[in-house]
This record gives structure tokens, sequence and C-alpha cells, in this order.
């Protein structure tokens, strides 16, 4: 419980760093182009890198919370 707490609390922090611009643009590009590069797939413009960044920050969230509800539904159909 604590782990997914801080888990929301970090990406909550992240995602208003980069849209406050409190992390540099060259980060975010530098580290959204690896991740990019490792999926295969392009990377996104200059302009729309701060809300790619975004977007993906909400989307680990929604893939974390889904796994772990999922995880609890059916160990709980166990019983």
């Amino acid at each position: 419980m604590v782990g997914l707490i801080v888990f929301h609390v970090l990406m909550g922090v992240l995602g208003v760093g980069i849209l406050s611009g409190v992390v540099p643009t060259e980060l975010v590009t530098t580290m959204l182009g690896y991740l990019h590069n490792t999926i295969g797939i392009s990377t996104p413009p200059e302009k729309q890198v701060r809300m790619i960044a975004l977007v993906w920050i909400g989307s680990m969230i929604v893939i974390v919370d889904g796994c772990l509800l999922l995880l609890v539904f059916i160990t709980s159909l166990l019983k």
C-alpha cells in the first residue's frame, strides 16, 4: 500500500515538474527518445515533448492501477 502511494506521489511530482518546466526539455526529449527507440516508434517533435511525456506518465498510472485492480479482483475470487 505504501509503495502504491509512493508511486503515485512520484509520478505526480514528475508530471508537475515536466508541466511547469522545472525538468529541462532536453532531458525529457532524451528520455522519450530512449523510450520510443526501445518500443520502435518515432520520437515526437520538440514542441510536443512535454505533452507526450504527460501522456506516458498518465498511461503508466492507469496500467499499474489496472494491473493491481485485476490482481485484487482475481485473488478475491479464488478464496
